[in-house]
């Protein structure tokens, strides 16, 4: 006899390993990858050991995903921001450099899992996050390219990923520093669009904006 698989079944295996992600992200965030253990990971989304094995290998693995979903997030938000910017390019490029910035400060769980904790993980987590950061890097490099006659002359690449950097670099200092030292996170997004803005040479009503 063989069993079926319905659509209530695939939402309920979807909500249980949602759960699960959800309970990762928080504790990853708060308490670091070291810190967070797997049973910490059940009982905070109020799940099984069994549960957890059939969702994924190991901490390695729901970490892995915890970086997938987050950029996935971020791609949301950021298309969401640029596709509301209207089709000039550089306006383009500030919005979603506002908009990266805003998720980050946010989401600082999310942020601090991408920033700070994904970093000498090993060889597949550190490639999922590289991945991800390339992705922007790619995407800010189309950008350029696409307005090359409207900037002074650069190799797009390496300013791609200064541009990227920047803002990540940057909320890296953000999150590092009490946060009643922080400056606001609208004004910190200003700050490091205005920035990138500069360095490419943008003409003058865009930095005025």
């Amino acid at each position: 006899m063989a069993y079926r698989t319905t659509p209530k079944m695939v939402e309920r295996k979807q909500a249980r390993r949602n759960a699960l992600l959800t309970a990762a992200i928080r504790l990853f965030g708060r308490k670091g990858f070291h810190a967070t253990t797997v049973p910490k990971i059940v009982a905070a989304a109020h799940s099984s050991t069994g549960s957890f094995y059939f969702y994924f290998k190991n901490k390695e693995d729901i970490f892995a995903a915890a970086l997938e979903v987050i950029g996935e997030s971020i791609s949301q938000a950021l298309n969401e921001a640029i596709a509301a910017a209207g089709p000039e390019v550089l306006r383009q490029m500030r919005t979603a450099v506002k908009a990266l910035v805003r998720f980050l400060a946010d989401h600082p769980e999310e942020a601090r899992i991408l920033i700070i904790e994904s970093s000498g993980l090993g060889k597949r987590l550190e490639t999922v996050r590289r991945n991800l950061v390339a992705s922007h890097t790619r995407s800010v490099e189309h950008a350029l390219t696409a307005i090359r006659g409207q900037l002074p002359p650069m190799e797009t690449a390496v300013v791609a990923s200064c541009w990227v950097g920047a803002v990540y670099e940057s909320v890296f200092h953000w999150l590092e520093q009490p946060p009643d030292q922080r400056l606001p996170a609208g004004q910190l997004a200003q700050a490091i669009a205005s920035f990138n803005l500069r360095a490419v040479g943008a003409p003058r009503e865009v930095l005025q904006e």
